[in-house]
Order: C-alpha cells, then structure tokens, then sequence
C-alpha cells in the first residue's frame, strides 16, 4: 500500500494529513498514523525519518465553536473588502454579521432571563456597528426561524436566553446552511492551522490544495486574498515565507510558544523579557512605556508584531493610549481566542482601567473594580443618584451591547450590564492578576474609543524594519519547527 493510499485511507475518517514531501514506506507512515490515533504522539509533533523533520500534521472535522469563532472574527476583516475578493468570500462575511447582529442584541442577566429590546434600539445597534438594513432585516427573520428570538409586530425583539456559546454555535449553523464554498471552509481551515503553529506557505498551499481540491492556479490568490483582508499575515526573510495570524500565542500553548521564544533571544533581552512576563502575571496589564522601557523599542516592537503580547488601545479627543496583556489572559475555559473573539470583554476591561486610574473623583472614579464588576455582574444598576462619567466614558460599551447606560438627571447616568458573561470573563482577569490596576496614562478627558489587539498589530506590521521583519521571521521558523 503506498503512502498517499494511506493518507486518503486516513481523511476518509475525517481526518487530514500533511507534510514535507519526503519518500515514507509504508511502515513508517502506518506507525505515524496508529501513534497519533493512540495517543502515542500528539498532533503538530515533529518527527525525524531517517536526517529530515517530518512534520505531520493531524486534524479532526472543527467544532461549532471554534468554527463560529473563525467566522466573527474574519467576517470584520472582511468588511473592509469589496469585489471580487468580497464575493469569493461572501458566505463568511453573511454569516459573521448575523452573528454579530445576535451578539449585540442577545442578553445575558440574571434578572431577565427572556428581555424584549425595543425596535428603535435594534436599529442603533446595528449602525453604531455597521450592521446594514437588508443583515438586520435577514437575520432577524433567520434567528426567529431558529428559535432563538421573537419578533413582535411592532419591531420589538425578544432574545430567548444566549450567551457566548450560543453565539459561536449559531453563526456555525448559519453558515454550514449557507451552502459554504470550498474557498471558505479552506480559509477557515486554515486560519485556525497556522493559529496553532506558523507554516511555510508552500506547505499551506499543499495542505489546503489535497485537503479541499482547490486547483494549484487558484490556491495562491486564495491565500494572497487572506492577507489582503487580514485574515492571514505572511513574513518573508530570504528563502523563508511563513504564515501566522494574530491568534498564534492564543490557542491555550502560550507557555510552551513564550519558551520557544525566549530560547531564541540574546541573554540580556530572555532577562528583560523574563522580567516582563513575571509582572504581567501578577498584575495583568502594564502600560506600554513601562514594558517598552523594561525590554527596549525594538523588541517591543517586533513582539506586537508577531502577535506576543495583546495591546488594548483606549482613545480620548486628545491622544491614544495602550495597554499591555498576555493573549493568554482572556479565558475561562479553554482557547482564549473562542472565549472573546470580538474583543466584548477586552474593551469592558479597558473602559473599567480608564475609569480605575485616570477618571477625576468630581466626574466619578472606580476606586474599587472588583466589586463594581461583581455588582454590574449581579444584576445591579450602578451609580446610585447618577455619575457623570458612566455617561462619557462608555460610549463603546455601549455601541457593543455590553452595557446599558441611563440618564438620571442633567449630567447624571447609570449603568447596567447586558451581558453577564462578558463581565465574568472580565472579572476573572482581575481577581486572579489584578488587570484593572495597569495604568492608563489618559489625560482626564472622556474615553471615547477602543482598538482591540488585532487591530493594533496590523497597524504596526507595515512600519516594521528589515531587522523587525528577520526577527518575526525567525521566530515564526521556531514556532513552526518546533512549536
């Protein structure tokens, strides 16, 4: 039996297989494959036949969860594409916003466990968050055949219990009824590959092409459309051309990939980072002067870019200020990317720093996060006779559904959480490393906007140097080899 008989033998089971192109008998590759199967060896696990790495790698038919995670995530990149690129990818970026539409109306709180939203509020929803007249109208008579919502006859609608899960299962559901193209499900394949381990685009190419039955002419502008709508990034240096995206230190193995890295790095800069890394997990967030000036420019430099730290970006009418976090803090359960994938619990958590450190007592500061969380988590509306900051300072909790924001007086508002889990994902950072108490060096204007970390990181990829672009290239190299 020859090899390439074994390996369809293998995706017949639903699994696929890949790798370098070298000759393997067929005891060899059985053994793989049986080692795999036991248990023996664990996927993504670099084998040696005879002098050369073979790199073998297994996966199993993508759950609902990651699935939809995938789909929310790229269908914002895809916003931004028009054309050609645009339809080749259309059932993700349909089915993403449908998603999103049910994130931001959904309700998760303890003391309406079925609330109606209003029809006037639907709709602002949906603009503050690009959500246009015929995804609104689609969806919600799509979620209604689900089951998920009701419609009422004046507008209003009735979400009937989701939370984050919910989400991500559903946006899944709507695209797998989507009548999803080879294209997509490749795309999608493949981002969540090189999230768990940098690969060589040849071997992307090769992967997705065997996989997916994509013709060898098509499969290079798949992939260069990836990168133009930021899906996918690709790092070239010499005879390297490797492909990451921004959830590559966020699939749950940041300790053994932070090891990789620092094993890469002279002695002084694996002290620095060492050092960083240490404070970071007792304090959650740090601003980003003090890491920069802790590891230097360029290093800092050249970590955002390939994706090593997460920095959240909090802007007034003045400036715009970031803060530092590991990708691997925003988790309860397992992959951090599937627990937040559009930033909910990443802008809740930068709004309360803002609000922590820099907001002025006669506007309303928190002196005391944990138990504001702790109380918005239990259902409490905050603020008791009105503050005005919670009516300045959380404008994008707003636009997001996270938060509803009520005006008691003049300048007086409260504030009441719509989403529960978001809050307890938030306040799980907190109490277990302080996160909230990074300081935000804003001025004591109104906080007004947020950029989430891959935003961030994309922005910062084109200004890197040819010596930013050799270190993220060799990091990628390690991680790929050896992750």
């Amino acid at each position: 039996m020859r090899g390439d008989a074994v390996m369809r033998a293998w995706r017949s089971r639903g699994q696929h297989i890949f790798g370098h192109r070298h000759k393997v008998d067929t005891v060899i590759l059985s053994t793989i494959i049986c080692e795999i199967a036991g248990g023996l060896t664990t996927p993504y696990t670099p084998l040696l036949y005879g002098d050369h790495p073979l790199m073998v790698y297994v996966c199993a038919e993508m759950d609902k969860k990651t699935k939809g995670a995938w789909i929310l995530s790229q269908s914002k990149s895809l916003d931004l594409v028009t054309g050609e690129g645009a339809a080749r990818l259309e059932n993700i970026s349909y089915s993403g916003k449908i998603g999103r539409l049910y994130n931001l109306i959904r309700r998760n709180m303890p003391d309406a466990i079925s609330p109606t939203i209003n029809k006037d509020a639907v709709l602002r929803a949906c603009q503050l968050n690009g959500i246009d007249r015929s995804t609104r109208e689609t969806g919600l008579k799509i979620l209604k055949d689900m089951g998920r919502i009701d419609v009422s006859g004046d507008g209003s609608v009735c979400v009937l219990g989701a939370n984050s899960t919910a989400v991500l299962e559903v946006t899944a559901e709507i695209f797998a009824s989507s009548s999803p193209t080879t294209d997509e499900e490749a795309v999608l394949e493949l981002s969540n590959k090189v999230s768990e381990r940098p690969v060589a685009r040849i071997e992307a190419e090769e992967y997705i092409g065997d996989s997916f039955k994509i013709r060898k002419d098509s499969l290079s502008n798949l992939v260069d459309l990836c990168k133009l709508s930021a899906i996918i990034d690709e790092e070239k240096d010499r005879d390297k051309s490797i492909l990451f995206n921004s959830n590559t230190f966020r699939d749950g193995s940041y300790a053994r990939k932070t090891y990789l890295i620092i094993q890469g790095l002279p002695k002084s800069d694996a002290a620095t980072l060492s050092e960083i890394q240490e404070r970071l997990a007792k304090e959650g967030a740090l601003h980003e002067s003090t890491v920069e000036d802790v590891i230097g420019a360029d290093l800092f430099r050249r970590l955002l870019s390939v994706g090593f730290f997460d920095r959240l970006e909090v802007s007034n009418s003045d400036e715009s200020v970031g803060y530092i976090t590991s990708p691997n803090d925003f988790q309860r359960f397992g992959r951090p990317f599937e627990e937040d994938p559009i930033d909910d619990a990443k802008a809740l958590l930068a709004s309360l720093t803002y609000g922590r450190t820099r907001s002025t007592y006669l506007r309303g500061s928190i002196t005391m996060p944990d138990a504001l969380l702790s109380a918005l988590i239990d259902g409490r509306e905050i603020g008791k006779n009105g503050v005005k900051a919670i009516g300045e300072d959380y404008h994008e909790l707003e636009a997001r559904q996270v938060v509803k924001v009520t005006k008691r007086s003049n300048d007086r508002y409260t504030m009441k959480l719509l989403k529960k889990d978001v809050g307890e994902l938030a306040l799980s950072i907190i109490r277990g490393t302080g996160a909230a108490q990074g300081a935000l060096l804003l001025g004591g204007v109104a906080a007004s906007g947020f950029r989430g970390p891959h935003d961030v990181r994309t922005s910062i990829r084109p200004k890197n140097t040819a010596n930013d672009k050799k270190f993220v290239a060799e990091a990628l190299d390690r991680l790929r080899s050896e992750g």
